[in-house]
């Protein structure tokens, strides 16, 4: 038992160093020192039966090596790497199909490509064209073909590259196969805006460092005559001519991971917003299926023999589906139970599963950020270490039924603190959601792994077994559109901190290993404690916070106001912009309703954007628009979910005040051009939106109007500005909502010495009576480059 607790101690300083090396520089470092050399004083202390002092000193130099390696580890782009040519507009690369293709939300084609070849000038070399050319018309080229050479030949280079095309340049594409593609090559940018998905840092941890938006595509050479792709092709074939669409395709997903099917995009959405994301990826669920089934038909065999068929069913199912961080980590983790079934000695899952993470992260220690790899590792500690004395306390109800029901509590109640750091939501019917559909994808999951088998063969058999599986996959796919129809099916609480997450997890470990919380009074003291640390400081922080938020978006003005439990949007972006930044950044600060919605605008795709908000359950409380003379038919749509949700909907007047309490208001000072003024406690923002020099002289033309534009802060899309009217404002300070702000007005606001921002170069910008003003790139520059 020692050996075990110092193998388990020391595993888990190397997980804990290795998640240290994110911060920055070398805090990470101290960090784990000061902990690690205070539990070291203070543990043997108080646990005199557990690991002794050098144990932790040991750990403690162990999680110091985790930090290093991570950042010794780090993807760096080589000196040949194709990112150094990035930039270019139209250009030829060549290489190899790393993997195979997958959909994108925009219905285009996305896949890796290990680059061999690069032509900079986009053009082909006359050489490769004559190759293909009739001998007859070659001679006329030469000439010609010796003049340009140089300028169109290609040079070798490394690297990956993030390729997109349209879909239909991919047919027959696979992995290993060698292609010429046309197309844009750019640099990943970093996240503009506040919770918005990091693309750049994502793609940098897979050693990717440039995209390449392909136009076309070109087949070189034969492409692989057979691969797991030819196994994978027939079982999703099978599938989906049994089920049919989309029950077929989430078939496939539960035995094959969603990485290996392109599962609808709104299917998709709607299990992840009821809590069963964990259904579509193939975990450790599936690969005990498969090793209980490869066991089971083998029982009679010598364990020699039993070993020998678990790990080819292991390798097999490892080669179908990839090698995802979970299902690494179910398969290593299954290969330690064959090897302790051989042995005939009793295994420790818990030491294991830690064990295994350590592996995992010598592997690829990048790993450690894949919020995959992180919830399978979370929720499969909860499994062994919670689910037998959940199950215990409710052995008021029937035992198979508390047996169902501790295993999705227990991976709920672990995970849960990760996904508020993340996410910053809740979804209250998860655990209703698992209970209701585990049997139905248990027994889906058999049915489905035997009807894939079955396909190898002879696909129609195969097909034959998956339509017998449609009610149950119909009634799962039900089930989760119906838990998403309930009221507050999706809560956002607001990202909680760091502090709060590891507070949660040490009262968590306490329960597990500490006999005083074994009683149940006690237990549940410490559980309520840990719900108050993950909620209460969140509630408290809401009440009192008073922000201005300046999201990044087209040379749109776009404002978030939070105070006094009061939410204010001018406006909200187009579908995509709503949908993948808007609504994150609402789930970090933890808002569910707009109190007060304002528009300048009813174009199309800005009526697309409050609709998405209103469809992710947003609720919007009032809702002022400023030009409702024009109303294009998506903007109709808009107006009749307003009537649906029984929103107040109203032009707001020249001269109206809204008043949102005493802190915060705002006024439309004029129409064409648009005109906003806001108050933010004691500062005054002036909004100019869409202003040209035509319109900015028929502002000069009022001489009534000119007084009431002086304002501490302008905030408009970048252009000049008169002087006549910049005078009337006397801004201390100038925000552009814009990609790009005129050269002249910048150097004209400098000489004034007015603080300039603008949104193309420093991202989102926020305002709070404490911070003052600080950009999304500052938050950015001061953390570690992982």
């Amino acid at each position: 038992m020692r050996r075990s607790q110092i193998a388990l101690v020391l595993a888990l300083f190397f997980v804990a160093g290795a998640y240290a090396s994110f911060l920055p520089d070398w805090t990470g470092f101290y960090t784990v020192f000061g902990i690690g050399f205070g539990l070291s004083l203070l543990v043997p202390a108080v646990w005199r039966l557990g690991p002794k002092r050098w144990v932790y000193l040991l750990a403690t130099v162990l999680a110091i090596f985790a930090c290093f390696y991570v950042k010794i580890r780090t993807p760096q782009p080589q000196a040949n790497d194709i990112s150094k040519y990035a930039p270019i507009s139209n250009v030829i690369v060549r290489g190899q199909v790393v993997e195979p293709p997958s959909l994108t939300r925009s219905e285009r084609a996305k896949f890796l490509l290990e680059v061999r070849e690069i032509n900079p000038s986009g053009k082909l070399n006359l050489k490769d064209i004559s190759r293909n050319s009739d001998p007859a018309t070659t001679s006329t080229t030469s000439t010609t073909e010796t003049k340009s050479d140089e300028a169109n030949k290609f040079v070798a280079t490394a690297g990956k590259l993030y390729v997109t095309v349209p879909l239909i340049e991919v047919t027959g594409l696979r992995a290993g196969q060698a292609i010429e593609l046309s197309g844009r090559l750019y640099l990943p940018s970093r996240a503009d805006n506040f919770g918005a998905f990091d693309f750049k840092s994502y793609l940098a941890r897979q050693g990717v460092f440039a995209g390449l938006s392909g136009r076309s595509l070109i087949l070189q050479g034969d492409p692989p005559s057979f691969g797991e792709w030819w196994f994978i092709s027939k079982i999703v074939r099978a599938h989906v001519m049994g089920a049919g669409v989309p029950e077929g395709s989430l078939l496939s997903s539960l035995v094959l991971g969603s990485r290996a099917v392109d599962l609808p995009s709104d299917l998709k959405d709607d299990f992840i917003n009821a809590g069963l994301a964990a259904v579509l990826a193939a975990s450790g669920f599936q690969v005990t299926l498969v090793l209980g089934s490869a066991i089971a038909i083998s029982r009679n065999s010598s364990l020699k023999l039993q070993f020998l068929i678990g790990s080819l069913c292991l390798g097999g199912y490892l080669l179908l589906t990839g090698a995802s961080p979970s299902i690494l980590r179910a398969v290593v983790m299954g290969f330690g139970s064959l090897i302790g079934l051989v042995v005939q000695r009793r295994s420790r899952p818990v030491l294991g599963l830690v064990v295994t993470a350590v592996l995992l992260l010598l592997y690829q220690p990048l790993w450690i950020w894949d919020l995959g790899f992180q919830f399978s590792f979370l929720a499969t500690f909860g499994l062994l270490t919670t689910s037998r004395s959940i199950s215990e306390r409710l052995e008021w109800l029937p035992p198979a039924i508390a047996e169902l029901m501790s295993v999705p509590i227990a991976a709920y109640i672990w995970t849960l603190p990760l996904q508020l750091v993340v996410f910053g939501k809740l979804t209250p019917y998860s655990l209703l959601a698992n209970v209701f559909t585990t049997p139905l994808v248990s027994i889906s999951t058999y049915g489905g792994i035997i009807s894939g088998l079955l396909a190898i063969i002879f696909v129609p058999i195969g097909a034959g077994i998956a339509w017998l599986l449609y009610p149950l996959l119909h009634w799962t796919i039900d089930i989760a559109q119906w838990v998403n129809t309930l009221p507050n099916a999706n809560t956002n609480v607001g990202a909680i901190h760091l502090w709060q997450m590891l507070l949660a997890y040490a009262l968590f470990m306490a329960i597990w290993l500490v006999p005083w919380f074994g009683k149940m009074q006690r237990w549940t003291i410490a559980f309520v404690l840990a719900c108050v640390v993950l909620f209460v400081p969140n509630a408290i922080a809401q009440t009192t916070a008073f922000q201005v938020t300046l999201p990044a978006f087209n040379d749109v003005p776009i404002m978030l106001i939070r105070n006094q439990n009061q939410t204010v949007l001018i406006n909200s972006g187009d579908r995509q912009f709503a949908s993948f930044t808007l609504q994150p950044l609402l789930q970090k600060l933890g808002i569910n309703r707009i109190d007060w919605a304002v528009s300048t605008d009813t174009q199309p795709d800005v009526s697309d954007g409050w609709n998405t908000l209103m469809s992710s359950s947003v609720a919007i409380a009032q809702f002022r628009d400023i030009s409702l003379g024009v109303t294009p038919k998506p903007y109709q749509d808009l107006q009749q979910s307003l009537a649906t949700a029984k929103t107040p909907l109203a032009s707001l007047k020249v001269g109206e005040t809204l008043t949102i309490n005493n802190q915060v208001e705002v006024q439309l000072l004029n129409q064409s051009p648009d005109i906003l003024k806001i108050k933010t406690g004691e500062l005054s923002w002036l909004m100019l939106a869409n202003a040209d020099q035509k319109a900015q002289q028929v502002i000069i033309t009022q001489k009534d109007l000119l007084p009431k534009l002086s304002a501490n802060i302008l905030w408009w899309t970048g252009g000049q500005i008169d002087p006549k009217i910049l005078e009337a404002i006397s801004p201390k300070i100038a925000i552009a909502s814009a990609t790009s702000v005129v050269e002249e007005i910048v150097n004209q606001f400098y000489e004034a010495k007015i603080r300039v921002f603008w949104t193309g170069r420093d991202g989102a910008i926020q305002w709070t009576p404490d911070k003052d003003f600080h950009t999304l790139r500052d938050q950015q520059d001061s953390r570690s480059p992982i």
